[in-house]
């Protein structure tokens, strides 16, 4: 058996979570099943499985070489498909990686137009605001916020999400409306952190043309997107995001715009992609949507 073959059959083991099971979905003998594992171990110098009379589970070195394979043979197939049947509508396994907020208040919604569109793309979705490596995780694509970073990943700027600054009733009661930027030194944040540096956010407003930044105290300090809104929402401070995210607790009233003659940044959108030499169809077909989608709801 070759590796490729027996690549997809240790892929089967993993997923089916026994060697008997795989057997059945390949329709092979679980001997010759057994055998590819085993063959794979003696090739690698390493156990990739732990055997139980009932069932297998990875080890450390097995759950990373279960990722690479994923990625390496969804790899194996495009080139076959995009060189050998370009006319095949996309295929396959997306697995993409969204920012918290984006996808809940934003991307999530839309999906089904995509699905709608691509019903054989079968849609994995992770939801993070922290760096991943791609690679190592098998993820196809990840959607990003803000400045990026340095990275070995190719990116592609695809529009941008417009912000709002606001505040609970309950903050403003207690504090005041900030009427100016200068306001905002007696006010307290709800300020987000990110990274292993916790970089704290600066919030940026756009003042006759240039770009003004402002860094204010911290009534609380979070690095969750779920909390920061919560957080908002609870009186802790005034507080900058992106419009989607805000939407509805504006049009309910438990948050009120402010400062809504000074307009924020917009915060750029990115999809980042491993270096490779192609987009595979899957992925290609999403980051043309997801920049439809951008542009269309928030035109430059």
């Amino acid at each position: 058996m070759d590796r490729l073959q027996a690549m997809q059959v240790y892929i089967q083991v993993v997923e089916n979570g026994s060697f008997t099971a795989a057997a059945d979905v390949l329709q092979m003998h679980r001997p010759a099943v057994s055998r590819a594992v085993q063959q794979l171990e003696q090739e690698l110098g390493l156990r990739l499985l732990h055997r139980t009379t009932r069932k297998v589970s990875m080890t450390a070195e097995g759950e990373a070489f279960y990722q690479r394979c994923i990625h390496a043979l969804a790899e194996v197939n495009e080139v076959f498909s995009v060189f050998s049947q370009p006319s095949l509508v996309p295929t396959g396994r997306l697995r993409i990686d969204l920012p918290v907020t984006l996808a809940r208040g934003f991307i999530i919604p839309a999906l089904r137009d995509f699905q709608q569109r691509y019903p054989q793309v079968e849609l994995v979705l992770g939801a993070t605001d922290q760096p991943i490596d791609l690679i190592a995780t098998g993820v196809d694509c990840a959607v990003r916020l803000g400045k990026l970073q340095d990275s070995s990943m190719i990116a592609r700027r695809i529009g941008s999400i417009p912000m709002v600054t606001c505040a609970s009733p309950d903050y403003l009661a207690r504090h005041g409306i900030p009427r100016t930027l200068q306001d905002l030194e007696k006010h307290l944040a709800v300020n987000y952190f990110s990274g292993p540096n916790r970089r704290v956010m600066d919030w940026i407003f756009s003042v006759d043309g240039q770009t003004v930044t402002h860094r204010l105290r911290s009534g609380i300090l979070t690095n969750d997107s779920e909390t920061f809104l919560s957080c908002a929402l609870a009186g802790f401070g005034l507080i900058q995001g992106l419009e989607p995210e805000m939407r509805p607790a504006l049009d309910s009233g438990q948050l009120i715009e402010i400062l809504a003659d000074i307009p924020t940044a917009p915060k750029p959108v990115s999809i980042l992609f491993p270096n490779r030499s192609y987009l595979a169809p899957r992925v290609r077909v999403f980051v043309d949507w997801l920049t439809e989608l951008v542009g269309r709801n928030y035109p430059i």
